[in-house]
């Protein structure tokens, strides 16, 4: 017998929630925000005067004796790949909320809108490793799929390394996507492979954070463990001296991360446990669109 918070359910909740809001936020708004894949080949035909000479296809040109001129289309299709942090990190949350569930609740808002625009929509998980990579596919089958993958898988692995996946995600998008991550980003050494994808996709990277990201509980003697490494130490919460250094460090983390992102062209989204997801979002459509 299922209970009201089993999986299934969980997602069949999320499911009818962001349906709802991606029919009342989104409608219209989805392909605008995002760089487009661009052109793709069409036909040949007779070059005409003022056509670019960039485009003149000299092979058949060179066959026929006469010049002919490459045609193009916009392509319609966006496909949406969206690299989700499941490492032991994101189990955390001061909120009621962790920041898990937040990334859940993003990826099913962004993956059904793009279904419901007939895009394709993929996703890789990843800790240490990559943990599940899902091919994108169109329908809303398969988007459930993912929801239930991004919502309930169990990671192996343990800690995070973002470079494994965004390596793998330039490995396996032969095409140019909309690539989301969703992570706390409590990782380094993926400047390099962020660069690289950056170059081909449009990247955009949504940090989830917490209110204890920012401020050290007010406690007394507590035992702290980290949740990835399983190392462990106790703190005086009520030291102010601990409070100045925890706020500095973590403030610090957000400005590298930014300063990587700022120089790989990719644009930043911070939703915290204790905001509503979906107006983030609506938030940052509306600036991306330049509303």
């Amino acid at each position: 017998m299922q209970t009201k918070d089993d999986l299934p359910s969980r997602v069949r909740r999320l499911h009818v929630r962001s349906r709802k809001l991606v029919e009342s936020l989104f409608a219209g708004n989805y392909h605008s925000v995002f760089k487009g894949p661009g052109l793709e080949f069409d036909e040949v035909r007779d070059y005409e005067y003022g056509d670019d000479v960039r485009f003149i296809d000299w092979n058949v040109s060179s066959r026929m004796a006469a010049p002919y001129s490459k045609t193009f289309k916009e392509e319609r299709e966006l496909v949406l790949f969206v690299l989700v942090d499941v490492s032991a990190s994101l189990s955390m949350g001061s909120s009621g909320v962790n920041k898990r569930e937040v990334a859940g609740n993003l990826f099913a808002l962004l993956a059904l809108a793009a279904v419901a625009n007939n895009d394709k929509v993929g996703c890789l998980l990843f800790s240490n490793q990559v943990e599940r990579l899902i091919v994108p596919m169109t329908g809303r089958k398969h988007v459930l799929r993912q929801i239930s993958e991004v919502l309930g898988h169990k990671a192996s692995g343990s800690g995070s390394d973002l470079s494994a996946a965004l390596r793998s995600a330039s490995q396996n998008l032969k095409r140019k996507s909309i690539v989301v991550l969703l992570s706390d980003f409590r990782c380094e050494g993926y400047q390099s492979e962020m660069n690289l994808l950056a170059r081909k996709h449009d990247v955009i990277a949504i940090r989830l954070t917490d209110p204890m990201d920012k401020v050290f509980p007010d406690t007394g003697l507590v035992e702290l463990e980290d949740p990835e490494t399983g190392e462990g130490f106790t703190a005086w919460g009520k030291s102010k001296a601990l409070k100045k250094e925890y706020a500095e460090f973590w403030d610090d983390q957000r400005l590298i991360w930014l300063d990587i992102c700022r120089s790989a062209g990719v644009d930043t989204l911070e939703v915290g446990t204790d905001e509503e997801p979906a107006d983030s979002l609506l938030a940052f459509f509306r600036r991306r669109r330049g509303a």
